[in-house]
């Protein structure tokens, strides 16, 4: 009897969690991320720290290079995060709901993972170079979406999916 409720009380609190990143994405047009996020998810950003602290401590004889390296994996790392984390508006021709979006995707043999409160999110298709994205569609107003592109995980060569994916949405639903 207890773990029912208790499972009940944390579907509650996670719903709640959804609606409440929902309206930081519409608000923000981004994902949320906290520091340990990054820890967590990009454990690869501690390699120009180290570039950068080798430069720092062993300036005589590698340092300016080190340090430049450092610096510059750094930005293109931080800059790649925050593309992950953006979400680019479609104006849509014609008023679907969110039930015939994910129908008209899905027919795109993206698989839907789930569907909430005016959000779907998909699975597409790895290829040899990917293992797939996870796109992340959210209704705002009555012809307008927001959609994200993130890989499935942390694929190597996912440069330039969500432009591909958006592209591919964009055509489907214009159809």
């Amino acid at each position: 009897m207890t773990r029912i409720r208790l499972r009940e009380s944390t579907d509650k609190k996670r719903i709640l969690m959804k609606k409440n990143t929902k309206q930081y994405v519409i608000r923000k047009l981004k994902w949320p991320i906290s520091y340990f996020d990054y820890l967590e998810n990009y454990l690869v950003l501690f390699m120009p720290v180290l570039l950068i602290y080798a430069g720092i401590t062993n300036y005589e004889r590698d340092g300016p290079f080190l340090m430049s390296w450092g610096l510059i994996i750094l930005i293109v790392f931080v800059v790649r995060i925050e593309t992950e984390r953006r979400f680019k508006e479609l104006i849509l021709v014609k008023d679907y709901s969110t039930d015939e979006i994910g129908k008209l995707l899905q027919k795109n043999k993206w698989t839907l993972i789930h569907k909430g409160d005016g959000t779907l999110e998909f699975y597409t298709g790895g290829s040899s170079f990917s293992w797939g994205q996870k796109v992340t569609i959210v209704k705002v107003a009555k012809e307008k979406i927001l959609i994200n592109t993130l890989p499935a995980r942390r694929a190597p060569f996912t440069f330039f999916k969500d432009i591909l994916n958006y592209k591919e949405v964009k055509k489907i639903l214009e159809s």
